[in-house]
Parts: C-alpha cells; structure tokens; sequence
C-alpha cells in the first residue's frame, strides 16, 4: 500500500512537469491539432474500460461492506436473544440436576452448546467485521484508487480540451496513467476476491462448528434417553406365577372387523415381540400386576395394564381352563 502511494506522489509530480510542458509548446505550436494513431484511440478506450471497472468495483465493495454492517448488526442482536436462552436453559439444568429429571441434564446440554455456538457466531462476526469490512472500507476511500482515478480523468480532460499537445507527451501519461490503473485494478480484484474467500471460509467454518455442536448434543440426547429407558427396564421383574389364582381372569382375543380386541396395538416391543395373540388365544391376568398367555405353544408375560377387555370365567370352565395348561419350564418364562 505505501509503495502505492509512493507510485501515485510520482506520477502526481509527473503529470503536473507535463502539463507545464504541453502548455508551453501549445503556445509555441499554436492551435494546429495533431492527429491521434490508432495505438492512442486504443489507450484512451482502454483507460474509459479501466475507469468503469473500478467505478464498478468500488460500489460492489460499497455493497458489501453495507450488507456486512447490517449482518453483524443483526447477527449481534440475535446473538443476544440467544445467549439469554442459553443461560436460562443452563440455569434450569443446575437448579434442577440434584432432582435426577432428564429433562435438566438435556436443558443444561442445550444451553452449553447453544453458549458455545454463539461463541462462534461472535468470532465470525469479528473476522467479518475487522478482516473483511474495514479493509474494504480504507480501500474505497484509498489514495492508491484516488490518484489512478484522478490521472484517468485528467488525461481524458486533457484530451477533450487540448487537441494540440506534444504526441510524445500524452502518450507517455497515457502509458502511465494506463499502469497506474491497471495495478490497482489488480489490487482491487485480489483484495476483494480475498476477502470474499476469508468471508466464506470464516462462514463455513461457523456452520462446521455449529453442525459439530448440534451431532454431540443429539448424541448426548439420545444417549441419556436410552440411559433413562434401561434404568427403567431394570427396576420392572416379572414374578413367575405358573398357576393361576382363583380371582384370575381369562382375556380373549377378538378379530378387528367389528369385534373387541383386549390388548392395544401399540403396546411395547416386550409384549408385541413375545404375546402376538391370536384369535382364540388366551392370557390369565394376575393379582400382582403381570399376566400371562400363550400363543402358537410359547408363553411369556407382560404388564396387566395393557389389557383393554376382560371377560371373569366361571370357576368350572377356569378349572377346564387349567387343566389344560401346562407347567412352563423356567427358561421359556425367562426368555418371554
């Protein structure tokens, strides 16, 4: 940038010892106009290209750094609103994680990773702000795109109003004010292609932490979900009770074309997987809060609470009922 600046003082002195020059020679020459080559016609097209491209350069630059100021400006705000979230989802955790509730592990998990991601939210917005749009900024309003666009002008002035001037002369501010914009357009395509790649990249890596936050804490969610479902699982142990009592009831099975069915469909795994009655198939419901049943010669248990009919038996066919029955080996019990 200073080496630039340097570029642009030079060329600044050079085009004003020119001017004397051209002046002083006009006098000489008179108004006798010069005719301008092909070589000259193809410069002075070549500048008006160069200054369009960096006119045009300069407001996309506007237009990012306005659309950056009033992202961070937004983003700060919901970065706000969502860190409050996160602080009160973890203060719900703390005050409630000596209660065992699954629900404060996972509010405390929640407003970790959310505390976190905001955390990264607010690195992005700082490469964005100091790395993208403030450099941005000093490069629209640099001398470097001054100055290259100052000689433009004036060499385009000079060349409207002054048809008589040295050939020498003008083609040698040509050439310079030439070089002068073409090196900052350079400069102004590889900064602003870099800053739109820094701008990206810090973006994606955002979105990259963000999606590696949200992976753990679903894993974290299912994993305590399944924590909580075995510890549940654990503390229920079906007593085995091969013969029934005398306030035993017999459940029925009926079709579902118009008839009532005893067991809910969407009972859980333990019960569809082991008891998948049929009809006229039968369970004996007990006392103590598990019942048994048999189907296609297996038997197993479940919980009473998922029968939905019951039918009381009278004593006479209960006792038909269990004469029938068998002894049922501990293992088949076991594996119900």
């Amino acid at each position: 940038m200073e080496a630039i600046k340097k570029q642009a003082s030079k060329l600044r002195e050079q085009v004003a010892r020119q001017q004397q020059t051209i002046l002083r020679q006009m006098g000489q020459l008179g108004h006798e106009g010069i005719m301008f080559d092909e070589a000259d016609m193809l410069r002075h097209q070549q500048l008006q290209n160069l200054y369009k491209s960096t006119r045009a350069a300069k407001h996309f630059q506007k237009d990012i750094v306005r659309g950056l100021e009033g992202f961070i400006s937004t983003s700060k705000k919901q970065m706000e609103i969502a860190t409050k979230l996160a602080e009160d989802c973890c203060k719900y955790g703390i005050e409630n994680q000596d209660c065992g509730f699954l629900l404060a592990s996972v509010a405390s998990d929640f407003g970790t990773s959310h505390a976190s991601m905001e955390d990264h939210r607010e690195t992005m917005l700082g490469i964005l702000g100091y790395q993208v749009s403030e450099p941005l900024r000093a490069l629209m309003g640099g001398a470097p795109l001054k100055d290259a666009r100052h000689l433009t002008q004036r060499y385009d002035r000079m060349r409207r109003e002054f048809e008589i001037q040295l050939k020498s002369s003008m083609l040698a501010l040509g050439r310079e004010a030439t070089a002068a914009t073409l090196s900052v357009e350079d400069q102004q395509k590889e900064t602003t292609f870099q800053k739109l790649l820094t701008m990206v990249e810090a973006e994606r890596s955002y979105h990259r932490n963000v999606m590696a936050i949200l992976e753990k804490l679903h894993y974290e969610m299912i994993l305590e979900e399944q924590t909580e479902d075995s510890s549940l699982e654990s503390e229920i142990q079906p007593r085995d009770e091969n013969i029934p009592s005398p306030d035993n009831e017999i459940v029925s099975n009926r079709t579902s074309n118009g008839q009532d069915d005893d067991v809910d469909d969407k009972t859980d795994t333990y019960f569809i997987a082991n008891l998948n009655l049929e009809v006229d198939d039968y369970v004996v419901v007990g006392s103590n809060g598990w019942s048994e049943g048999e189907c296609n010669g297996k038997a197993g248990w479940f919980l009473s609470v998922y029968v939905e009919k019951r039918y009381t038996v009278p004593a006479n066919k209960l006792s038909e009922q269990e004469e029938g029955l068998q002894t049922w080996p501990e293992s088949v019990v076991a594996a119900a």
